[in-house]
């Protein structure tokens, strides 16, 4: 029975639930110190590009020349949203469309050099940012916490449709827990 000892070894490896507890703790404040940054962020850059449009437009730099649907796809989000938000950047200059070599009657949408001016722009700016922000840090803890991060995000991204479905589930009633929390 290889499989149930290998279950019985992770589960003891397994983190104490204080120590859960306090990573879901400081990633959520995490979560919510980003927000505001990245506002703030917005509020600043040069563009004044919206942080949806500036997702589309990394995406599109990353993976594209891509179509629509595939970008929708990709970005989780429904696809009637993602083509307003294309034609629009579309119509500022951000994106364009160009025939799909493969199917001529498909277009793929490709960054225009505004779109790549804005995308390098982005990037400079989160790198200056983070190296600012991690001066004071070692080499070698910057590669260990940048190692983790990474494992870290992709078991997230592998247990969010899990953990989506686990959730619109009720689990009690949502008014006590507030109480719980107080005492």
């Amino acid at each position: 029975m290889p499989h149930q000892r290998k279950g019985a070894e992770l589960l003891a490896d397994a983190p104490a639930v204080d120590d859960i507890a306090e990573l879901s703790e400081t990633f959520s404040q995490l979560m919510r110190t980003s927000n505001r940054a990245r506002q703030q962020f917005l509020a600043r850059a040069k563009h004044n590009v919206e942080w949806s449009a500036q997702l589309l437009i990394s995406a599109v730099v990353n993976e594209g020349p891509l179509r629509g649907s595939t970008l929708a796809e990709l970005l989780e989000n429904d696809p009637s949203t993602v083509s307003r938000q294309v034609a629009q950047l579309v119509k500022d200059g951000y994106l364009e469309r160009r025939a799909d070599p493969a199917d001529g009657r498909a277009n793929l949408l490709a960054a225009t050099p505004r779109g790549l001016e804005l995308y390098e722009e982005h990037v400079q700016m989160r790198h200056e940012h983070f190296r600012r922000m991690l001066a004071a840090w070692s080499d070698p803890d910057v590669r260990t916490f940048s190692t983790l991060l990474r494992r870290f995000t992709q078991d997230f991204v592998t247990n969010k449709k899990a953990w989506l479905d686990e959730s619109s589930e009720p689990t009690g009633d949502a008014t006590s827990e507030p109480s719980q929390r107080e005492s």
